[in-house]
Parts: structure tokens; C-alpha cells; sequence
């Protein structure tokens, strides 16, 4: 839809509102038995009526050519916005095929976008994988240096246990021997 075809559309309900309401608010042509005597109107009463009898009359006129018209126009604009069937199958086909192949053109590209996108994926999980390895092969390494730190403790405590022994063997050896 156009912008001048939504215009078009927007004044024609408009105008028909008009024409609706003008219709509505006439009086009937047909008075009966009451247009004989003259009814009960007086003659200033006629002639007030009648001045907006006219008017309203002429609004009618005026809204029913105004609507017409812009419907018309209307249709004129709607069918020249709309694009034209094929003339010929052949015609149909290529339009199918230019249709075939720019779908093809697109899913080719989304499927080259998802491939980029997990290429992407499996590099920064490739990256987060190798820090977390770095990361557990410093505190192993860490682990190791705390260990091997602990192991030469226990020997050197060890060392000196069997030194403190040895040295206190050797004094009761040394005593044994001097009684």
C-alpha cells in the first residue's frame, strides 16, 4: 500500500461518514395525507425546513459525487501499484528460478554466517580449554613444589632423628664401654 493510496482510503471513509450522516438526517418525501392540508407546519416552519432540507440535500449530492469519485480513483491508484501477473508460463518459470536462486544465495550465506559463528565458538572454547590447562598444570606444578618441599622436611627431620639417635647409641655404647 501506498502512502497515496492510504490517503485516498482515509478521505473516502471520511466522505462516506458524510454522505452516511446527511442521508440520516433528511426528512422522508413522503407525507401522506398530512401534504394535502399542508400539515401541521406553519408557513415560517416550511420554510425553515425546507432551507435545511436543501442544504442537506446538497451535502448529499456533493458527498455522493465526491465518493464516487475518489473510488474510483482509489482503484485506479491500487491497480497500478500492484505488480503484473506473467504473460507467459515461460515468463512464470524464470520468475520461479530468479526466486529458487536468490533463496539459494540466502541460505547459502546463513549457512556460511553459522559457519563462521562456530568456528568462533569452538576457537574461544579451544582458548578457554587451554588456560584452564595452563592453569591446572601451574597448580600441579605448584602441588609438586609443595610436595617435593615437604618430602626433603621429612627427610631432613628424618636425617636428624637417626643422627640424634645414632649420637645417643654411640653414648650409650661409650658408657657401656667405660663401666
Amino acid at each position: 500500500m501506498t502512502a497515496l493510496s492510504i490517503v485516498l482510503d482515509i478521505v473516502l471513509i471520511l466522505i462516506s461518514l458524510v454522505l452516511i450522516v446527511s442521508v440520516l438526517m433528511q426528512e422522508g418525501q413522503r407525507q401522506g395525507l398530512g401534504a394535502i392540508s399542508g400539515g401541521a407546519e406553519t408557513f415560517f416552519g416550511k420554510g425553515k425546513a425546507k432551507g435545511i432540507e436543501a442544504k442537506l440535500a446538497k451535502i448529499t449530492k456533493i458527498a455522493a459525487v465526491a465518493f464516487i469519485i475518489l473510488a474510483i480513483a482509489a482503484t485506479i491508484v491500487v491497480s497500478h501499484n500492484t505488480p503484473a501477473a506473467p504473460a507467459t508460463v515461460e515468463e512464470a518459470v524464470e520468475d520461479v528460478e530468479e526466486a529458487v536462486d536468490e533463496a539459494a544465495e540466502d541460505a547459502e550465506e546463513a549457512v556460511d554466517d553459522a559457519a563462521e559463528d562456530t568456528e568462533d565458538a569452538v576457537d574461544e572454547a579451544a582458548e578457554d580449554a587451554e588456560d584452564a590447562v595452563d592453569e591446572a598444570a601451574e597448580g600441579a606444578e605448584e602441588a609438586v613444589d609443595e610436595a617435593a618441599d615437604a618430602v626433603e622436611e621429612t627427610a631432613d627431620e628424618a636425617a636428624d632423628a637417626v643422627e640424634e639417635t645414632a649420637d645417643e647409641a654411640a653414648d650409650a655404647a661409650e658408657e657401656a664401654a667405660a663401666e
